[in-house]
């Protein structure tokens, strides 16, 4: 299992102050690289399945825009269409509410058409337990982080196991 590297992001926007996590990528797989790797092991030739994954997500696509939840892989992901719309109260300078919103008030011209997905649950759990994350700084350099549960440190941190102090995972 790879390590997944992350940095800490400050964030200062809209009068308050935090912190976050930004997982860094280890890179991006073209669709012929996947369907190479699917194929290892297998009697499927990369063609074929790139032909018949091309042809499911065709079918897919057309499915999500007729608003269908559609899934992708058994118990993986499903996708499904989005609507991003709100509406607030107006208020005025005082603070007190000039017109209240209404349900009236949300219509699609006012939101934004979003493509959503979600994660199947038990596929959530098992990546929060198999991974593996390291964090680094700006450079990309690992930070040792401290082990609160007994005061000592660990180069490790996260979901999938740690190892001991001054052990390094490969």
């Amino acid at each position: 299992m790879a390590k997944v590297k992350y940095y800490a992001k400050e964030n200062t926007k809209l009068g308050t102050h935090s912190w976050y996590a930004v997982p860094v990528p280890n890179g991006t797989l073209t669709f012929e690289e996947l369907c190479q790797e699917a194929c290892e092991n297998t009697s499927i030739e990369p063609s074929i399945m790139r032909a018949a994954v091309t042809e499911y997500m065709k079918v897919v696509k057309r499915n999500v825009l007729k608003g269908f939840r559609v899934p992708v892989g058994d118990q993986f992901i499903t996708v499904y269409p989005n609507l991003n719309c709100s509406v607030k109260d107006t208020k005025n300078q005082d603070g007190t509410v000039k017109e209240a919103a209404t349900a009236k008030m949300v219509t699609a011209s006012k939101g934004k058409s979003r493509l959503g997905a979600s994660v199947a649950i038990n596929f959530s759990k098992q990546f929060a337990m198999e991974v593996s994350w390291q964090k680094v700084d700006e450079t990309g350099a690992a930070v040792e982080e401290e082990d609160i549960t007994d005061g000592g440190s660990e180069s490790g941190g996260g979901g999938g196991g740690t190892n001991p102090p001054g052990e390094l995972e490969e």
